[in-house]
């Protein structure tokens, strides 16, 4: 089920919607926080559009990793498989 949600990072609020369940919410949430608000003390004069920017940037390296660790998984996985089965048969 959808649900907004609203979510403040320094003065600005955004209104999101989401099908998350309440603790990957809050886990979410916090986690955006948290990353904004180090950001944002490292770099104290940058604006929120490029601390988010440098976020989403971060969120989206983090996703092609673990594609690639998944898919590399997968192919070990398969290999394995093929040599169990071509030892059964």
């Amino acid at each position: 089920m959808r649900k907004s949600i609203t979510i403040r990072l320094g003065e600005r609020t955004y209104d999101l919607m989401t099908d998350a369940n309440e603790e990957e919410l809050i886990n979410i949430l916090n986690r955006l926080q948290t990353q904004y608000s180090q950001l944002k003390n490292s770099v104290q004069d940058a604006e929120i559009d490029e601390i988010l920017l440098v976020m989403l940037a971060n969120a989206l390296l983090d996703q092609v990793r673990y594609e690639k660790t998944i898919s590399q998984l997968v192919t070990k996985l398969s290999q394995f498989v093929d040599r169990k089965e071509g030892k059964t048969s």
